[in-house]
């Protein structure tokens, strides 16, 4: 097994390694976690730190000039759908009025799980077609997100006030409170949002269908699934398509040879070589899930906001393949590099649980938790590896989640209780194929959230995950093009 992760003809392409080292710095932005909000008194696990990457927000548009944005927060109920709870909290709401004429439309920009930004709302395609009707943006935070937390600490107790219905019915306030005002009394109503804050536009329209007059989902998650084992399946697809073969074989090739040490009691080894901490226990079944997933989620969300027109994920590739001539190798020290650390990983499923209920009592920043809970109690979209089509293994198994679900939301979290949750979700909202109008959803051909997006979704080839939210460009693809066209000429009828 010595040469097993060890592939032919490689030696041909080390003669470009300096050219690819020198791509390093520009990949960075694109191919390497995230800064993350820490902590002094409890380190964060290499695995959070993967899933931050993961669901992070929408990469912020360009802007050449910063708009006079304005922040203001508005009183929210705890609980929405509670008269007798009389527990009040502020959101965090962004306003771009610069182009705003009274009585002129307003556009709703949903934040997800995410910490809302003003850029967001200075420029891109919601931002130029806002201008056109002279609008006024309006972007809302998410509540448990960012600056928006109703309450502390984040106990299992109190995150039942977190949930998409609490979110839509506080996004229903804010148009109300912003109608109140004279210059927004007679202004009509349309939203976007991209992925999850997507869906909440779909769902929005569709529980309070006389409040907005239309609506742009790019890339919306409308089925709620505990096995989310088809995302990576488009991952894969993503890295064989736009990365290449020898890509793909290699991350295929080098999964497979640390499985086999781990199934072959060897996993001291494969400890070794990937760099664990000493806490990562080889023999642990958990701790074995989760190394597996961390690994999958690294190149997950490199492909999640991958421009096809940079060549992201070639380039990422040129820089895997080039770290080292042996697959496994070259795999250990692309995980080193992607989670900017230097020392060992620390990767124990129990130390990741441990971290979450910290956070419960000490909240610091880090937003995983909130959207963590989503996941256990309405969504699922547990990311595994039992769809064999792609080159991640079969060593994760959405147990790691519901799991994990368990131990640190409490012993209620069971799988079948999970699964009834996310069934109540499909139920309420309809799953991919939900009962409303005035929504134009799209999705990127190479996005693994599409394989829960709607069915009647545009599909934009080789897009990734809210590919088309830029402003229109000379390097779009006749498709994307075709699209953000799309958008626009649906918001003049909605607002004719």
């Amino acid at each position: 097994m010595e040469n097993h992760s060890q592939v032919c003809g490689v030696s041909n392409n080390m003669k470009y390694l300096p050219v690819v080292l020198a791509l390093l710095v520009p990949l960075a932005p694109a191919a390497i976690l995230e800064d993350i909000p820490g902590s002094d008194e409890m380190e964060i696990p290499a695995f959070v730190q993967t899933l931050n990457q993961l669901h992070r927000g929408p990469p912020l548009p360009p802007s050449t000039k910063r708009a006079n944005v304005e922040t203001r927060w508005f009183n929210q109920s705890l609980d929405n759908f509670d008269d007798t709870n009389k527990s009040v909290w502020s959101q965090r709401v962004m306003i771009n009025e610069e182009n705003f004429v009274d009585g002129s439309p307003i556009f709703l920009l949903l934040g997800g799980e995410w910490t809302i930004d003003p850029n967001s709302i200075t420029s891109g395609l919601w931002v130029d077609i806002a201008k056109e009707h002279n609008g006024s943006l309006v972007y809302t935070e998410h509540r448990f997100f960012g600056g928006s937390i109703p309450i502390l600490p984040l106990s299992t107790e109190n995150l039942k006030y977190h949930g998409v219905e609490q979110a839509l019915a506080d996004v229903v306030n804010v148009i109300k409170v912003l109608k109140e005002e004279d210059k927004y009394k007679n202004s009509k109503v349309v939203v976007s949002g991209c992925s999850y804050s997507a869906s909440m536009a779909v769902w929005l329209k569709l529980l309070y269908p006389d409040v907005i007059v239309g609506g742009w989902a790019s890339s919306a998650v409308l089925e709620a699934k505990v096995d989310f084992s088809d995302f990576m399946e488009v991952v894969g697809r993503a890295y064989r398509q736009l990365g290449g073969d020898y890509c793909y074989n290699l991350i295929n090739n080098a999964t497979s040879y640390y499985e086999h040490l781990f199934q072959t009691g060897q996993g001291a080894k494969a400890k070794k070589l990937l760099n664990l901490c000493d806490s990562f226990d080889e023999n642990n079944e958990r701790d074995q899930w989760q190394i597996f997933s961390l690994i999958a989620n690294i190149f997950a969300g490199i492909a999640q906001y991958q421009k096809p027109e940079n060549y992201d994920l070639a380039r990422s590739c040129s820089v895997l393949r080039n770290l080292d001539i042996d697959d496994a190798s070259a795999l250990s020290k692309f995980v080193q590099y992607s989670l900017r650390q230097q020392g060992c990983h620390n990767a124990r499923y129990q130390e990741t649980v441990d971290y979450y209920k910290w956070v419960k009592n000490n909240y610091n920043g880090n937003l995983h938790l909130s959207w963590f809970y989503q996941t256990c109690r309405q969504f699922g979209w547990f990311q595994s590896s039992a769809n064999k089509n792609h080159p991640f293994g079969s060593t994760f198994p959405a147990t790691l989640y519901t799991d994990m679900c368990r131990d640190v939301f409490g012993s209620q979290y069971t799988s079948a209780k999970i699964e009834e949750y996310i069934q109540a979700t499909n139920k309420k909202y309809g799953g991919r194929n939900p009962a409303v109008e005035n929504v134009y959803m799209t999705h990127g051909g190479l996005d693994g959230w599409s394989a829960v997006g709607s069915d009647s979704a545009t599909i934009i080839p080789q897009g990734s995950h809210c590919f088309d939210s830029g402003s229109i460009n000379p390097t779009d693809s006749p498709a994307l093009r075709a699209a953000k066209e799309r958008v626009i000429e649906l918001v003049r009828e909605w607002l004719a």
